[in-house]
């Protein structure tokens, strides 16, 4: 087969999606030895940038996450001059979701060089922000060298961000329905199918080249339907539903307070030196999260109350991610949900309840918060299901996040992801025009009464610029229209005298529409005729005119979804 009958084929999408998924975890997997080099030159063992910390006295640490805040905050001011003089650099879920030519080279590479300075240095705030947003950059990267000129590169980018994600939390299935959701705001099997592969062949690269276990391995528990597990499931869900927008209000607000301070360095230099002295109430708070949502999940000892800590760290992201530092917040909203669903579960444990490990709880509420801050509830779902492995979790994770997903819609709080917000807007716009009616769009139109004067009917059309004249009895009937240009010609050439009857120059069979007619009728009807504007009536039975509805309002109201 020639590449240019290849071009023409799917197979395209799924040959394409493979070397995606193999440079999107290779990124991530440089990404990470890159914080890990990093912390082994600061500390004796960076593998755990909570107990790292702990070499030093406490009084150095909100040192050090200023230093890192000053370092993230130059970073980033290199990474806005270049580009004011560029022009801005877009998310890759935006590239994907406007179908934009593609990610640039340079402003990516400086962000992401300033989420690794916050990340290294103790900063509240995920990596796989900088993670995914890299592989995006790998997969604009591969679509502009591609010779499959029929494949959109914001399609490749999509391949390459699915791929970025599963690499970061070894989870295929969820990666791929985090582009389906959020990105796209659909799940459709077209475009789930590539997804699927260039996630999965992510994760057997990074399994292949380093070593690989689940994230939390958790699969020795099992959940047992108990009325008191199932009271304590309801519970996660209804916190969680709540506590994810006031995570996200939280980070807001510090958006808010910190927004005078216009320069980075300043703005993440002094949300570096606030998460630091947080930290000194509890070193738990700094970094992702990874290390301590692994003690949750096995009820080892905190050294910090469940609450501080769910206290604790929704300050300490707030103050990294709302002094503008560049990262992500799904690790952070997974530590959040592990403390919220310990937290409900000891609480009724000790009003009697008997649920079960506190650790199933955990997990439970890491799928719920997650879904709360995201808005992406099956991507929840399935990313708490395969980061543990734990079959006995599916169904009680989906009720759990099903009522955060449920009551944190509640909430005038927009989510993680902006473009959730455009897709839901379309959504919208797309179901009022499925079941909305032309009567909405109606407005008032000239119309003469069949006694009138043919000169009259001429008059009123050429004042009124239309084609058409519609004629009505006295009752408002509609009758059918008269060719305004027809008429003066006739009138002009002498063979049409001034003051003849309407009657014999109506033309009854003209397109109508009544007033409960569907929008998609109405569309149909315009695709199908020259005609600008369609008068519509009440009903057949009565076919009393109530006025037009034009092509241009019809698409005014489908642009919205388009």
């Amino acid at each position: 087969m020639s590449i240019k009958a290849l071009q023409k084929s799917d197979w395209v999408n799924l040959l394409i999606a493979i070397p995606a998924g193999i440079i999107a975890a290779l990124v991530t997997v440089g990404f990470r030895l890159a914080i890990t080099e990093i912390n082994d030159l600061m500390f004796t063992d960076g593998s755990d940038i909570t107990r790292a910390f702990v070499e030093y006295p406490r009084i150095v640490w909100p040192l050090i996450t200023t230093c890192g805040g000053v370092l993230a905050g130059g970073i980033l001011y290199w990474a806005l001059r270049y580009e004011a003089r560029n022009g801005k650099m877009p998310d890759y879920l935006d590239v994907i979701d406007q179908r934009l030519p593609g990610i640039p080279v340079i402003s990516t590479l400086l962000r992401a060089l300033s989420s690794l300075a916050s990340i290294a240095s103790g900063g509240s705030i995920g990596r796989e922000g900088a993670m995914v947003q890299l592989s995006a950059l790998s997969g604009s990267l591969l679509g502009r060298f591609s010779r499959f000129s029929s494949l959109h590169q914001s399609d490749i980018i999509a391949m390459a961000a699915a791929g970025g994600l599963a690499a970061v939390y070894h989870a295929p299935f969820a990666g791929a329905l985090f582009v389906a959701e959020i990105a796209f705001g659909v799940t459709a099997v077209q475009r789930l199918i590539p997804l699927f592969i260039s996630a999965s062949v992510a994760v057997l690269t990074v399994r292949s080249i380093t070593p690989y276990a689940p994230l939390y391995l958790y699969s020795s528990a099992v959940f047992t339907p108990s009325p008191g597990a199932i009271v304590t499931v309801l519970v996660i869900g209804a916190v969680t539903g709540v506590l994810g927008p006031l995570f996200i209000a939280a980070i807001e607000k510090v958006r808010q307070i910190m927004q005078p301070l216009t320069h980075p360095v300043l703005r993440l230099g002094l949300g570096g030196l606030a998460v630091g002295l947080v930290a000194m109430i509890s070193p738990l708070v700094l970094g992702n999260g990874f290390e301590v949502i692994e003690l949750i999940l096995n009820n080892r000892l905190l050294h910090t109350s469940l609450l501080l800590l769910l206290l604790l760290k929704i300050l300490a992201t707030a103050l990294t991610v709302g002094s503008g530092a560049v990262g992500g917040l799904f690790t952070p909203s997974l530590l959040i949900g592990a403390a919220g669903g310990a937290l409900v579960c000891s609480c009724l444990q000790a009003l009697g309840f008997d649920p079960g490990p506190t650790g199933l709880y955990a997990a439970i509420g890491m799928s719920a918060l997650l879904a709360a801050t995201s808005r992406a509830p099956l991507m929840s779902i399935m990313m708490a299901f395969e980061m543990t492995l734990n079959s006995s979790l599916l169904f009680p994770l989906m009720l759990a996040t099903a009522i955060a997903y449920v009551v944190a819609s509640r909430f005038k709080v927009s989510g993680t992801y902006p473009v959730l917000s455009r897709h839901n807007a379309r959504f919208i716009a797309k179901n009022d025009f499925e079941h909305g009616t032309v009567a909405a769009l109606i407005i008032p139109c000239s119309k003469m009464y069949i006694d009138a004067r043919l000169a009259d009917v001429v008059s009123e059309g050429l004042k009124q610029r239309t084609r058409y004249v519609y004629i009505v009895d006295r009752e408002e009937r509609f009758l059918g229209v008269v060719a305004t240009n027809m008429l003066a010609s006739g009138i002009i050439d002498g063979s049409l005298a001034k003051e003849s009857a309407l009657a014999d120059y109506i033309e009854q069979e003209f397109a109508t529409l009544f007033q409960h007619a569907s929008y998609e009728q109405a569309w149909a009807m315009f695709s199908n005729s020259p005609l600008e504007r369609l008068p519509v009536l009440a009903d057949a039975q009565s076919r009393r005119l109530l006025g037009v509805i034009t092509k241009a309002a019809l698409l005014s109201k489908a642009k919205d979804f388009l």
